[in-house]
């Protein structure tokens, strides 16, 4: 049992460090990480089974609170972060997060990995056949439209337990923005789904039975201690690597990172 533990703490803290790499890298927020190795965990603790992939979204959001932030603050300082989208999304993205987090209470997750794993292989294709990869791409996104879909990000992405990224980058692409500007600013977006989904997480279980010790409605504190130190570690390198990378390198590596997102989902639907 000492060695199964020990074994644990080691993958968290791996999990913490490539969820963080990923974080700054890609403007993701690291969830698609997270969330599986996090579920695995409360498995091996032998948590009731209607409480596990609920913790584990809400303990990856509660991460991505802390992860993100590095991740947005260390893009900002490189001039990666468009201030006036922020100011125009961001609320809409805030309501879609808390109204995510309070709907994955009462939502089967089977048809909404599938239009998730849809929308990704969409926009990995979209990304991959353009025909200048990674620049901005020609803003026929309306305004209201665009806040309407950044509302979507936000409840999409709760429900997901991810930080938005997957969504939020190829529609800021579409909407005129260069692949770095896009992965810059969907970290700070992370921040504003990830904080009120982990606070929509709390209260929506916060009455529960069977809870495990250290637990704040779904999200659970000894979770996310073990993982956001290396995440929080890493993600700062990730947004370095970012801005070393050329735009149409970084465009590659998202659609890729899409590709294996959306495969893995539908793998897990139907195997």
């Amino acid at each position: 049992m000492e060695a199964d533990l020990a074994l644990l703490a080691v993958v968290l803290l791996v999990a913490g460090f490539l969820s963080g790499i990923v974080a700054g890298l890609l403007g993701v927020g690291g969830g698609m990480i997270l969330v599986p190795v996090l579920f695995q965990t409360f498995i091996f603790f032998d948590l009731p089974a209607h409480l596990q992939i609920h913790m584990a979204v809400a303990s990856s959001m509660a991460i991505i609170c802390f992860t993100g932030t590095l991740s947005a603050r260390s893009h900002f300082r490189r001039g990666a972060v468009d201030v006036d989208v922020v100011k125009s999304w961001g609320m809409f993205i805030a309501i879609g997060a808390l109204a995510g987090a309070v709907a994955a209470r009462y939502i089967a997750p089977a048809g909404l990995k599938i239009i998730f794993a849809t929308l990704a292989l969409s926009m990995a294709t979209r990304m991959l056949l353009n025909k200048n990869p990674g620049e901005a791409g020609a803003a026929s996104i309306g305004l209201v439209i665009q806040k309407g879909l950044a509302s979507l990000v936000g409840f999409f992405s709760a429900l997901m337990g991810i930080g938005g990224g997957t969504l939020s980058v190829p529609l800021l692409n579409a909407s005129g923005r260069d692949v770095l500007r896009a992965v810059g600013t969907s970290s700070v977006f992370g921040v504003f789904i990830a904080v009120p989904a982990a606070l929509g997480f709390m209260a929506g279980g916060w009455s529960l039975p069977d809870l495990p010790p250290f637990s704040f409605g779904y999200v659970n504190l000894l979770a996310v201690l073990a993982i956001i130190p290396t995440s929080m570690a890493a993600a700062p390198l990730g947004a370095r690597l970012a801005h070393r990378l050329s735009k149409k390198a970084l465009n590659t590596i998202f659609a890729s990172f899409l590709v294996i997102a959306g495969a893995r989902m539908f793998i897990a639907i139907f195997i």
